[in-house]
């Protein structure tokens, strides 16, 4: 026997159902009210432009080096505000595991490779934003002083430095990520992180001098392919006889997120809450 309900009267019943966009939706909301995520992205984008934007107007009397390396000048400091990125793309992560939160994310979003890819998409794009817009901040500070020297605002290859330095952004902090759902540390992720982009380059290089596979090795690691991302058209740069060309390293920068991504996915399918 039915039971008529009174119009106007509150059943309990919510309408609509969860979906992949509403769970992108929920996650950026999220990522752009924590406290940390502000912070680290101050500290990642003050990171790149003090350092490019200093370097840019420490050089602006040497106008041999502007006319030809005055762009990637500006990108010299995206590297080191990659650091602040990989802390905000695990903390975002294991921020939830250490609070209890993530059970709360899973009931919200019970499809766990929708909630792993909304959070993704969500860092990604926050980190892209992040890293575009350090370029453009240190073009603005340092044109002035470098004159007539200083890359045209509508120049291609600044453009491209603006794309390049937030795909370089977006991976790094990708990268942490899947490292953050497969180890669930914040200090371990970020470990990792800056060991591939820092630390790794100088055994292999060391090795390199004895053992020619560790040689090859020392061409793809993230410190020489990342700033094929920061500077997608200084196409001819080669770091040494052998390394790779502009867009094998691309290719090999992307694999070195895209391989903790995946393990992370398949451990937070696999493994409890």
């Amino acid at each position: 026997m039915s039971t008529a309900v009174a119009p106007g009267t509150r059943t309990g019943r919510i309408n609509g159902r969860q979906t992949f966009g509403r769970a992108i939706a929920a996650e950026w909301v999220k990522l752009r009210t924590l406290a940390s995520t502000w912070i680290t992205s101050v500290i990642a984008v003050g990171l790149a432009v003090l350092i490019g934007a200093g370097l840019s107007i420490a050089s602006s009397d040497n106008e041999e080096l502007l006319a030809d390396q005055a762009p990637a000048l500006m990108v010299v400091g995206i590297t080191f505000g990659q650091i602040a990125m990989a802390v905000l793309g695990a903390l975002i992560v294991t921020g939830e595991y250490s609070s209890g939160q993530i059970r709360s994310s899973l009931a919200a979003v019970p499809h766990r490779w929708r909630l792993f890819w909304a959070k993704s998409l969500s860092i990604a794009l926050w980190s892209f934003l992040a890293g575009a817009f350090s370029v453009l901040l240190t073009w603005v500070i340092s044109a002035p002083f470098m004159g007539d020297k200083a890359p045209s605002f509508g120049d291609a290859r600044v453009w491209g430095l603006v794309w390049g330095s937030g795909l370089g952004f977006a991976t790094i902090s990708l990268m942490a990520l899947g490292l953050g759902f497969f180890m669930r540390s914040t200090a371990g992720a970020t470990t990792v992180v800056l060991t591939l982009l820092f630390v790794i380059d100088i055994p292999l290089q060391i090795a390199g001098s004895q053992w020619h596979w560790a040689e090859v090795l020392s061409h793809h690691t993230p410190l020489v392919t990342s700033p094929a991302l920061a500077d997608p058209f200084n196409i001819a740069r080669r770091y040494s006889e052998g390394a790779p060309t502009h867009t094998m390293a691309i290719v090999t920068f992307v694999i070195w997120a895209v391989v903790p991504l995946l393990a992370g996915w398949i451990t937070f399918s696999k493994r409890d809450a």
